[in-house]
């Protein structure tokens, strides 16, 4: 009875519970901000954009755009969206902000959870014997159906308000029915994990970091629609999530540079060993020409909400569809330097 008794950690111990688990209490800090200390709205996104959020989306093109080999390699994949994406964000944010965050909403949601899918991948690279398929699959359905039992309710309800925008879901899934197979779907795979989860412990085979990511990752996604002030609710995800994703980047880029995968002097000398605040220097300096960009932009005739959208939004739209492409790929953590 007990855990993986091998080295189940993807960094080290002390590193994983810090970086990508335990800052998981990160999570409540918006929440905190708005409620007990009176930050509006707006002022938490700004500062969980310029903070962490911005930062982490360019570090995605740290491993990607900024690399003359992933951009050969991968030409057909990356280009076309990333001239498609940023192209119907401006149009959407000139005629219609409701589409354009219920695609953003949705999109983040999957982009949120496919990362801990991620890491929950590159822990069980770790294991000594290969899950069985039916457990792999476990792990993605019950991750991906967690944030959706209360939000289904709430979109069918028209209660999902993001600021002032109100989102819903298509007309044909605007049914309660839809809400209770999202409930009984999470409630049964809930069910399979924890009982996944005790065999596992009974076999000595339970991974404690994976199984403490994901539970984590569980109890906040359901949670988090039962607040009112959704979009400073998502916005703690959001928190955690970038936090997660800067170290996991830096991380990446450091084995990458070890191994000498790396074609860009700039991100490989970023990436090296002992350089982390360098990392994180580098991209939140990218943030804050974002920033000035958005500036400018609401001086030539946009309106704030359509100066932030069409250049937070293109950024964060091309990010998600790349990683779709990166979270694919656990052996750049697992792969020996």
């Amino acid at each position: 009875m007990g855990f993986e008794k091998q080295n189940v950690w993807i960094y080290n111990k002390r590193w994983d519970l810090t970086f990508l688990i335990l800052s998981a209490v990160l999570v409540p800090i918006p929440l905190i901000l708005a409620g007990y200390f009176g930050f509006s709205r707006t002022t938490v996104n700004i500062l969980v954009s310029l903070l962490v959020g911005g930062p982490h989306v360019y570090s995605t093109f740290t491993r990607t755009l900024m690399d003359k080999n992933f951009t050969k390699k991968h030409a057909l994949f990356l280009f076309p969206m990333v001239i498609i994406l940023p192209v119907g964000v401006v149009y959407l944010a000139m005629t219609s902000l409701t589409i354009l965050l219920t695609v953003f909403f949705f999109w983040a949601s999957v982009h949120v959870l496919h990362q801990i899918a991620y890491l929950v991948d590159v822990y069980d690279g770790k294991r000594a014997k290969p899950i069985p398929l039916w457990s792999k699959a476990l792990d993605y359905l019950v991750l991906f159906s967690s944030l959706y039992p209360v939000a289904s309710w709430k979109l069918i309800a028209g209660e999902f308000n993001i600021g002032k925008i109100t989102l819903a879901l298509p007309p044909f899934l605007r049914h309660e029915w839809v809400a209770i197979l999202a409930n009984v779907g999470f409630f049964v795979l809930l069910g399979l994990f924890i009982i996944r989860s005790i065999w596992e412990w009974r076999n000595g085979t339970l991974l404690l970091p994976k199984f403490l990511l994901m539970s984590f990752t569980l109890f906040i996604s359901y949670n988090l629609p039962h607040f009112n002030d959704l979009d400073v609710a998502f916005q703690g995800f959001n928190t955690w999530h970038s936090f997660q994703y800067l170290a996991l980047t830096w991380y990446i880029n450091r084995l990458r540079a070890q191994r000498g995968e790396i074609a860009s002097k700039i991100v490989d000398a970023i990436s090296r060993k002992g350089k982390p605040s360098t990392f994180y220097a580098f991209n939140f300096g990218i943030t804050v020409l974002a920033t000035i960009l958005i500036l400018i932009l609401r001086n030539t005739g946009f309106t704030a909400e359509q100066s932030y959208y069409s250049i937070a939004l293109s950024s964060l739209l091309v990010h998600y569809y790349i990683d779709h492409l990166l979270f694919t790929d656990p052996q750049a953590v697992l792969k020996k330097a």
